[in-house]
């Protein structure tokens, strides 16, 4: 009978913890510890069901119900990104966009250059450029019209490199780093904003604050906006969700792990491409090349 009881207390405290950790990281978007524990919603869930099966053995019929009620919201609010659909083809009227963080100190990264040139991206986005990258991917940087690069931590700038026409004067850096923006022109003359975006890590560092000067700063803009970069956040994190509200966006997409730490138990898809709501298109991944960052290869097909 002891013995029984040990087992259901250890179930039970393992129920709440896992049942709070992912209800806590529901509340991202107002409190900052949220989005840490939102990062392990997708392995709360799933450890969640074995344990509610086990408090159903144990006879504990409510915690296990609410247990698996609690692990089917958060595996819902994850699985919809993983299921998304995506266009086959643009019909040849794609924006392409490449998205890279080349971690500054990687390797030199000849090949990496090469594969963003032969993808014919119209419009690369990067993070972490530094002086180090930047000498052994000149290259690259020759090989587009436009580049603009803004601060963000020291040798890690965020940049965009396009070969449309911009909108003169409309180039920015969102002050405080992480952020650059451009307004281009499409070949039908229409305009979009292309922002590159680099996150700081989540609480205890200054995600939370920062993604709310980037959402206001997004939100200034006239016009659609593509919003691509590393969010160092999961799509489903309160960051991310701020970011994509104040742009009227969605992911272009589906999720896929992108960093070098995740897995398929706990995924980190944290480089992602926001586009306007309507919009189709795909994402190609292209390898770390150097990087702790897998490449994302998009054609988007704006409305």
């Amino acid at each position: 009978m002891a013995h029984t009881r040990i087992v259901r207390t250890a179930v039970l405290t393992s129920a709440i913890v896992l049942g709070a950790a992912i209800l806590i990281g529901m509340t991202g978007r107002v409190f900052p510890p949220g989005d840490s524990l939102a990062v392990i919603r997708p392995l709360a869930a799933l450890l969640l069901v074995p344990a509610a099966i086990a408090l159903w053995a144990l006879k504990c019929r409510r915690a296990a119900l609410f247990s698996l009620i609690v692990s089917a919201i958060a595996a819902a609010s994850v699985a919809s990104g993983f299921l998304r659909a995506e266009a086959s083809s643009c019909g040849g009227q794609c924006l392409t966009l490449y998205q890279k963080n080349l971690l500054s100190k990687a390797w030199p990264r000849y090949p990496l250059a090469d594969d963003i040139i032969l993808s014919s991206a119209q419009v690369v986005t990067l993070q972490e450029v530094s002086d180090h990258n930047r000498r052994f991917m000149a290259r690259l940087f020759d090989h587009y019209s436009f580049v603009l690069s803004c601060a963000f931590r020291p040798q890690q700038e965020v940049a965009i490199l396009t070969s449309l026409t911009t909108v003169a004067g409309s180039e920015f850096c969102l002050p405080g780093g992480g952020l650059a923006g451009v307004q281009v022109l499409l070949p039908d003359g229409r305009r979009i904003w292309i922002v590159s975006l680099h996150l700081e890590w989540p609480f205890p560092n200054r995600q939370f604050r920062q993604s709310s000067q980037v959402a206001r700063r997004i939100g200034q803009l006239d016009g659609p906006v593509i919003v691509s970069g590393d969010f160092n956040m999961v799509p489903w994190g309160g960051s991310v969700r701020k970011i994509r509200s104040a742009a009227g966006n969605e992911i272009l997409g589906r999720t896929r792990n992108s960093y070098k730490w995740g897995s398929w138990l706990l995924p980190l898809p944290i480089d992602n491409v926001l586009v306007p709501e309507g919009t189709t298109g795909s994402v190609e991944t292209r390898p770390f090349m150097g990087s702790d960052h897998l490449g994302l290869l998009a054609r988007i097909k704006l409305r």
